[in-house]
């Protein structure tokens, strides 16, 4: 699931199909990918401002190490609250 919305993410900041927005758009498709999946983040921004090269194998892994602990820190804060994510409409899902 990580390795799949940070390649989504990637993908579009590497094709670049606009003069601008780019990144905003990679960052929307990657949280998309992340609530299909049943997972949403409280947090994207520590996500978003990392510099990621698409071309760089490494980037790209540690992309998707960062998304996916900032998935399981969120799980286990609503776990531990209780709480109940409206935009995903379930309980977290630990990655």
């Amino acid at each position: 699931m990580a390795a799949r919305a940070a390649r989504a993410y990637l993908d579009v900041v590497f094709h670049h199909p606009y003069d601008d927005g780019n990144a905003r758009l990679g960052g929307l498709v990657l949280q998309f990918v992340l609530l299909r999946a049943g997972v949403a983040l409280d947090d994207v921004h520590p996500i978003l401002t990392t510099v990621r090269r698409a071309d760089d194998p490494d980037g790209a892994a540690g992309l998707a190490r960062l998304i996916h602990g900032t998935a399981l820190a969120t799980a286990r804060r609503h776990l531990r609250t209780g709480r109940v994510d409206r935009a995903a409409g379930s309980p977290p899902v630990l990655p």
